[in-house]
């Protein structure tokens, strides 16, 4: 217990580095929760201000608890809604970046229903309107329903 207390009362500003660098490393292991975040910016904050200025122990550790506190109502109110508000362009979701994209007719539709050709790729497609588009047309993707695109004339 002796030791644990001598650890506390001589904590430089490397050791603040350390211990913050170590509850990163845990915030990265545990799949970025920004639970552990919060503690480690604030064991951060801590360091700087022991460079610019020495502190004690008790108001080193009282300033880290105040700083965790206040960090993690912060970032929770303010930061985590928007990291949790969604991808706006639509980075993992292949399909919905196609819409509004445009391609080419590839072959004439039969029935409202044929090919367009989109960058190197042949896609299944259907008329919006149900009509038959005559090849070369170009066409404007209007929805994706699995692998099948519905499209307009553009």
């Amino acid at each position: 217990m002796d030791a644990l207390y001598d650890v506390l009362m001589h904590m430089s500003a490397w050791h603040w580095l350390i211990f913050a660098a170590g509850l990163l490393v845990l915030e990265l292991l545990t799949g970025g929760t920004t639970y552990v975040l919060w503690p480690s910016a604030a064991a951060f904050l801590i360091a700087l201000g022991h460079f610019v200025l020495p502190m004690t122990w008790q108001v080193e550790w009282s300033l880290f608890a105040a700083l965790t506190l206040l960090l993690t109502f912060v970032g929770s109110a303010y930061l985590k809604p928007l990291l949790n508000k969604g991808d706006e362009n639509n980075l993992n979701d292949r399909a919905a970046r196609l819409i509004g994209q445009n391609a080419q007719i590839a072959g004439d539709f039969t029935n409202g229903a044929g090919r367009v050709r989109l960058g190197d790729t042949q896609w299944q497609a259907t008329s919006a309107d149900g009509d038959n588009l005559k090849a070369g047309v170009k066409v404007v993707i209007k929805s994706v329903n699995g692998v099948t695109l519905t499209v307009a004339p553009a």
